[in-house]
């Protein structure tokens, strides 16, 4: 369905695609990943002819004059027309473009409504609409043209918890659909629950390709082992004792409503570390990483070499903050990785979360 050759796009002297080269299946929906400025949203607007590129070639075979079931877009903020109704703005394409009676437009634009949830607000302007219903909004609006493509580009980075939910039933349930979807989004449970390939790009190339669970949970490459790790978990570098304690229980609330945990179990997760981080020296360094596990949540800690373990002692079992992760954790492990360094390793109980 989408066959891209050889692409290379560059802004100036800086290049932004370097030779990309990727073909999507038709009915495939294949997710674009990576970090910020790694060419993902340039690539979408190419397939999509908003953007030239130097060379190289793109080709859908689609060909409908009238722009019936050819490529659909939607970007992340929406870009509803604010003067318009909901309504207005899901009928203004097909009467201008296709030449359907405004009737018959707004007839199909009540079953699009219907089918992403938000028929009722139908007759409302989209400053009055939540995120989540702006983007179903302009998801329907899309669906609107009858595309055989439908492009996104990231469309739940704006969105709260609530509203992120709201958009992947949509887009889910538009993978049973006749439709080809490429997707650019920096949300791993997103490409994960709906794509059938991911692809990680990285400085205007692509550099590994795959299943979900391929990609997620055995990458192949270094850059997207790196980058799955910081986007599935809380990795934080402390590097003195004079931490940012504010910022680093900011961030561990936002790793929890990632995965929609209560406010008890964010508690709990700020409280073991916030322990851990007590009995533990901090002068020399500390990385910290959380990581969701099917059952509970895992915390590890790595710090420089040392002689003798930091754990170990017993008198460090008298201390308050060590009792406390007692009552909290499953499991406390300590070992020496394969470079010498000493990692801690902190499972907490499903029961305290």
């Amino acid at each position: 369905m989408i066959n891209i050759s050889h692409i290379k796009k560059s802004y100036g002297a800086t290049p932004v695609l370097d030779d990309v080269s990727l073909s999507v299946k038709r009915n495939e929906t294949v997710s674009i990943i990576g970090y910020s400025g790694s060419g993902k949203s340039t690539l979408l607007n190419c397939i999509a002819g908003l953007e030239p590129y130097g060379s190289g070639t793109i080709t859908t075979g689609l060909a409908n004059a009238k722009g019936e079931g050819t490529i659909g877009m939607v970007f992340s903020s929406g870009n509803l027309f604010p003067h318009l109704t909901v309504m207005q703005n899901l009928t203004l394409a097909p009467v201008k473009v296709l030449g359907l009676s405004p009737k018959l437009a707004e007839e199909e634009a009540m079953e699009i409504l219907e089918r992403v949830g938000i028929w009722s607000v139908r007759d409302a302007y989209p400053e009055s609409l939540s995120s989540g219903q702006r983007q179903r909004a302009a998801i329907a609006r899309s669906l609107m043209m009858k595309p055989r493509i439908l492009l996104l580009d990231e469309p739940t980075s704006s969105l709260d918890p609530a509203s992120t939910s709201e958009v992947f039933k949509v887009l889910s349930d538009l993978k049973n659909q006749d439709m080809t979807i490429v997707l650019v989004t920096h949300s791993i449970d997103l490409a994960r629950a709906i794509s059938d390939r991911i692809v990680f790009m990285e400085n205007g190339r692509i550099i590994e390709q795959g299943t979900p669970a391929e990609i997620i949970n055995n990458p192949q490459h270094r850059e997207t082992r790196t980058f799955i790790n910081h986007s599935v978990n809380l990795v934080y570098n402390i590097p003195s004792e004079r931490y940012d304690h504010p910022e680093l229980n900011a961030r561990i609330e936002v790793f929890c409503l990632r995965y929609r945990l209560s406010h008890s179990e964010t508690y709990s997760l700020q409280l073991a570390v916030e322990e851990l981080l007590n009995i533990i020296p901090l002068d020399k360094g500390v990385g910290v990483i959380i990581t969701k596990l099917d059952k509970g949540l895992k915390i590890e800690a790595t710090l420089p070499k040392s002689e003798m373990p930091y754990l170990a002692d017993e008198s460090m079992k008298e201390e308050l903050s060590y009792t406390i992760l007692e009552g909290l954790c499953e499991s406390i492990e300590e070992e020496a990785n394969e470079i010498g360094e000493t990692v801690i390793r902190l499972t907490i109980k499903q029961n305290s979360i």
